[in-house]
């Protein structure tokens, strides 16, 4: 079988039949067709030139030398190195200021505990004088309505 190209496409010329299928359904999807593999070629065109200029970067790569190629090993293997002892200290560093702001937390609700309790005396000191006070108006009114009575006599 030949290529199929977009040419060949584009040209093809189908006999006609009596039932055959809709002419201008079938133009239009060789159409389709046509643009899709022309898209295709654009993009193969591309990255083949996009091949070519990184394949002479990589022949110079592979031409390194013993010593150039240990030298890369080791500043690798030093980046590694450097990338777990970052994660490490960040992580001894995450634990710190966990453990930390969970002391100062706690710490905070110990002082509000201890407020809650001061407030609850007062309060309940509060109560007591207020029903004293309370007692004391009563007598008081008491005294006074005794009073009002034996002076009603007078008048």
């Amino acid at each position: 079988m030949a290529r199929i190209t977009v040419d060949l496409i584009s040209t093809k010329e189908f006999s006609l039949e009596s039932r055959g299928y809709n002419r201008q359904e079938v133009d239009n999807f060789l159409d389709d067709i046509c643009e899709e593999m022309e898209r295709m070629e654009a993009e193969i065109k591309d990255l083949r030139q996009k091949t070519t200029i990184v394949k002479p970067a990589a022949a110079a790569a592979a031409g390194m030398s013993a010593q150039d190629e240990n030298s890369f090993r080791e500043i690798l293997e030093m980046a590694r190195k450097v990338k777990d002892e970052t994660i490490q200290k960040a992580k001894e560093d995450a634990e710190a200021i966990r453990v930390k702001a969970e002391t100062e937390a706690q710490e905070r609700l110990d002082g509000l505990s201890g407020e809650r309790e001061t407030l609850n005396h007062q309060l309940d000191e509060l109560k007591a004088a207020a029903k004293a006070y309370r007692k004391d108006f009563e007598a008081l009114l008491q005294a006074q309505q005794e009073a009002l009575e034996k002076a009603s006599d007078l008048f």
